[in-house]
């Protein structure tokens, strides 16, 4: 018989992760950043941070992020993208070792709060076309000439590109150049994400920032992560809690805005929005059952979907059903529900169970 649970759980493959950090090093001989804020993008930080021991820092947007990865890693480098905000966050940062971003005006002002007896790695921020954090090329000049000379300042330098997966974009070429002279400062820099690596725009010797991609999603549009060689590292299951049969001209789920061309077997999955499967109005999502693609059909609720099992009438509940991971893309999902991939592992809720596989 098989087991019968609602069933909704998400694995985690570190084998997998730890074959992706292999294909971005081959990539990409300089150093490596594993960006693992939003709980790992949604794969949970705990499960990750185990499998990558060989990169070279971590990165996280909060400080509240940095002191959960603190807590799962006592020596390594950790990386603060949105810096502190204040003075309590700052002696913080400074006592549990974090680098951190300078991007504002105020950020730079903490600084003169530093004793000279004081280290603190900071990385300025220049914003070269993004327009969202970081200091004009100008300003930042001034900012490096004044911040070299602190003795209790580790200067490196940072900006993003907004276009990354574009390389011959106008934008992207524009921040090329303007990052060719940050690069020649003499200093430590990172500019590139996911993207950019597979772009193949990063600078050999730069800290490049690795986020999506270590999870075995491309963030570029019209690509699979399989075409770099990257493997899924989460694969989200649920199972079959109900079968029915419906007739022709009877409606599925809220607002009846499918209705049934012809006689169909349904299965009811446990899985919903209050899960992570998001809401949508696309008609054209599917999973997969032993193997096979079977259409969601009427709109997702909040704990379940229906799913059209007419091909596999055997279908019964316990039945595993494969949401996203191997055999079903992220990339092809996101597509089909007209969201960016990061919405859709970002957004798995605490009622999903982890497993790891190690």
């Amino acid at each position: 018989m098989r087991p019968r649970a609602r069933g909704a759980q998400a694995t985690i493959n570190q084998q997998h992760l730890k074959h992706n950090v292999s294909v971005f090093k081959a990539m990409h001989p300089g150093p490596l950043v594993a960006v693992v804020k939003a709980d790992a993008y949604g794969h949970g930080i705990e499960h990750v941070v185990p499998a990558l021991g060989d990169v070279d820092a971590f990165a996280v947007a909060t400080i509240d992020e940095a002191m959960q990865l603190r807590k799962l890693c006592q020596d390594q480098r950790i990386i603060l993208l949105e810096g502190v905000f204040n003075e309590a966050e700052l002696h913080l940062a400074l006592s549990q070792k974090f680098d951190v971003v300078v991007h504002q005006k105020y950020q730079l002002a903490l600084l003169d709060q530093l004793k000279d007896s004081d280290c603190l790695s900071v990385w300025l921020k220049v914003d070269t076309g993004m327009n969202r954090l970081g200091f004009e090329l100008g300003f930042a000049k001034n900012a490096i000439e004044s911040l070299i000379k602190s003795p209790a300042i580790v200067l490196h330098l940072m900006s993003h590109f907004a276009q990354s997966d574009q390389p011959l974009a106008m934008q992207t070429q524009q921040q090329i150049k303007s990052n060719d002279w940050i690069a020649q400062q003499g200093l430590p820099f990172s500019f590139s994400n996911t993207a950019a690596v597979l772009s193949g725009i990063s600078q050999p010797q730069e800290w490049v920032r690795v986020g999506l991609g270590l999870f075995g999603i491309s963030p570029i549009e019209d690509s699979m992560a399989s075409d770099y060689k990257l493997r899924p590292v989460m694969n989200l299951q649920s199972r079959v809690i109900a079968t029915k049969s419906i007739q022709k001209g009877q409606a599925v789920g809220y607002g009846a805005h499918f209705v049934a061309q012809k006689s169909m077997r349904l299965a009811i999955v446990g899985i919903g929005y209050a899960d992570g499967y998001p809401w949508s109005q696309s008609q054209s999502t599917h999973v997969m059952l032993n193997g096979l693609p079977c259409p969601v059909v009427g709109r997702v609720s909040m704990d379940m979907l229906a799913i059209d099992v007419s091909a596999q009438p055997d279908t019964d509940p316990g039945d595993v059903v494969q949401l996203w991971g191997d055999g079903l893309s992220v990339e092809l999902l996101a597509k089909q529900l007209n969201v960016i991939p990061y919405a859709l592992v970002c957004g798995i809720t605490k009622r999903v169970k982890f497993d790891v596989i190690q």
